[in-house]
């Protein structure tokens, strides 16, 4: 599923690249490419003139028509057209989300004496463009799954099994008591109720949300810098909290309780052992941990630590791992969403 917006913005940095070949090229540019660029600029009026008018299917299938003759390059990115739909309005239920701009950030940890030995070496990850859930899911947008999905169990934590309701009090919680499939379950639904991708987010995401420093070009121990302060977060505690409760715990990109109140699901594979994983680092999204099959007796990888959680735990390079069978009282999860 595809957006004008993301339709326009793929057509933007294609535009910028057929540019910059041209520019090389000086006073006899190639006439092929000149007429790419030209193609792509009348394709980008196009979008933004749709942008600025009502969508509908039959307005997305005329503009998909003038589009795929323009939107044609020579060793380009292609531009998938098809998967083009209605953007819809937000719905009441989706997370708050944050967008987290395309680039390098420094994932994992240094070797030390303190430091588990997956977590090693800090190395770069570049990740394109994508946004992240300012919040671990709610109690509250849960229940809107559950209400429209009956036979969806509810979480094993919190709900009455008679009436399949949480505690009124804890609305503005994260949802615990979450299997990894019950995440992914989550995200299904709200994909295909908002027409938009959402999903779990994988580690390396999850990781660069909560510790990069972009503006300063560095890691963060701690979502809020390098020092621990136990005030900015839920730890060594026993319960959950809002998740607006620690404002002074936000990221540099501005997402909150990425340390404390619950671990948090991740799309990534550990593996099948507990004590080692499957995938050492540097990390590679195409080398088979990000395989979203459901495979027999492979953990799981979930990030943040709960309110159960001392320091060491909370780190922005800390990983636990689960059977995604599991629930439990201080895990929940935080979707992504592509762009």
């Amino acid at each position: 599923m595809t957006t004008l917006k993301v339709i326009r913005r793929r057509t933007k940095q294609n535009l910028h690249i057929l540019e910059e070949r041209l520019a090389k090229q000086g006073s006899s540019p190639d006439l092929k490419l000149l007429n790419e660029v030209e193609d792509h600029r009348q394709a980008l009026a196009l979008l933004d003139e749709a942008l600025t008018g009502q969508q509908t299917e039959a307005s997305l299938a005329d503009l998909k028509k003038a589009l795929r003759p323009l939107l044609v390059a020579t060793n380009i990115e292609a531009i998938d057209l098809e998967s083009l739909v209605v953007d819809m309005p937000a719905q009441p239920y989706e997370p708050e989300m944050v967008t987290i701009p395309a680039g390098p950030f420094l994932m994992g940890s240094a070797p030390g004496p303190e430091i588990p030995q997956d977590e090693t070496p800090l190395h770069e990850v570049m990740l394109p463009a994508y946004a992240i859930g300012k919040y671990p899911v709610t109690v509250g947008q849960y229940l809107e799954f559950i209400k429209q999905n009956r036979k969806q169990d509810i979480p094993s934590k919190g709900w009455s099994k008679i009436n399949r309701q949480p505690l009124a009090s804890t609305l503005d919680h994260p949802v615990v008591g979450v299997s990894w499939d019950d995440a992914v379950a989550y995200c299904v639904w709200l994909r295909q109720t908002t027409k938009r991708a959402y999903r779990l987010p994988t580690e390396a995401e999850w990781e660069k949300a909560a510790a990069w420093d972009e503006a300063a070009g560095q890691k963060r121990l701690y979502p809020w810098g390098n020092d621990w302060d136990p005030a900015r977060c839920n730890t060594e505690n026993d319960k959950t909290t809002p998740v607006t409760a620690f404002a002074d715990g936000a990221s540099a990109y501005g997402c909150l309780d990425m340390a404390g109140n619950v671990q948090e699901w991740t799309s990534t594979i550990w593996g099948i052992d507990l004590s080692a994983p499957d995938f050492t680092y540097p990390y590679r999204a195409d080398d088979g941990r990000e395989n979203p099959a459901r495979l027999y007796r492979t953990f799981r990888i979930h990030r943040g630590g709960s309110f159960r959680s001392a320091a060491m735990s909370l780190r922005g390079a800390a990983r636990g791992r689960s059977d995604p069978d599991g629930g439990s009282s201080g895990r929940g999860f935080r979707v992504a969403l592509e762009l």
